[in-house]
């Protein structure tokens, strides 16, 4: 039996924007930060609805999104919120493998100085949202972060697939953190203190032009995020429910489908 399709939950007042680029940002910060989750089907009246747009601006949003991958649309079936399977998760984690040292080393050979002054402001709001447990704060100073450092390689067909993967990554890392406003803020700035810590190591080697240790630190980095999924992933509650054991009749039945008696 297949289950309902998910819609777009009201659960809060959406404040109203205006143009497809407007739109864009709001529907794809609600998607990085999960308020709309993976496989969630987006219909065009409740997101003009939503947003108080007309159709135009909403259908903008929706082809911008669709080529970062952060939607899907398909033939006579409409377009859903990209979901997030245990496959993309591997592919996802083999890919950054290779873009982020490369960033990094790229970021570090051809930064400016504008370059590292908006890298260090970027790392500060991360740094001060993790510490007042700022939740969407967290997400898009995060994203702000990696957007600037994959600018500050000076290679837009880098930097633009690089930003790509940046919706995958930060709605990933968000896997086991809870859903209760509070605790999940809570939940994320403990994962993220030591992403914190390390994203201050990787600019730094940035700022210094040191490639190798650019490389080294984006590396730690994305180990350290990808085991943080994986504890989750691989973590079972299964065991956790308590069972009894089966009486006569079930232990008589068991054993005669197995052929025993």
């Amino acid at each position: 039996m297949k289950s309902p399709s998910k819609k777009i939950a009201a659960t809060r007042k959406t404040p109203r924007v205006t143009g497809g680029k407007a739109v864009y940002e709001a529907l794809r910060r609600a998607i990085i930060c999960l308020e709309i989750e993976p496989g969630t089907m987006l219909e065009e009246e409740q997101l003009c609805e939503r947003y108080k747009v007309s159709r135009t601006p909403v259908r903008e949003a929706l082809i911008r999104l669709s080529s970062e991958g952060l939607v899907d649309g398909q033939p006579n079936r409409g377009v859903r919120v990209a979901a997030l399977q245990l496959a993309d998760v591997v592919d996802h984690y083999e890919a950054m493998d290779v873009l982020m040292p490369v960033a990094g080393r790229f970021a570090a050979a051809r930064r400016t100085d504008a370059d590292v002054a908006h890298l260090k402001q970027a790392l500060l709001q991360f740094a001060e949202a993790v510490r007042q447990e700022d939740f969407e704060g967290m997400i898009e100073s995060n994203h702000d972060l990696h957007v600037a450092i994959g600018n500050a390689g000076h290679n837009r067909s880098l930097a633009r697939g690089y930003a790509q993967m940046l919706g995958d990554k930060l709605r990933l890392a968000q896997h086991g953190i809870g859903q209760s406003g509070e605790s999940k803020a809570h939940n994320l700035a403990v994962r993220f203190t030591e992403t914190v810590r390390r994203s201050t190591q990787l600019v730094h080697a940035i700022e210094q032009g040191d490639t190798s240790g650019a490389d080294a630190a984006a590396r730690a980095l994305n180990d350290y995020v990808r085991g943080q999924v994986i504890d989750v992933l691989k973590t079972s509650r299964g065991r956790d429910v308590p069972l009894s054991d089966p009486d006569d009749r079930l232990r008589d039945l068991a054993l005669s489908l197995s052929g025993r008696t």
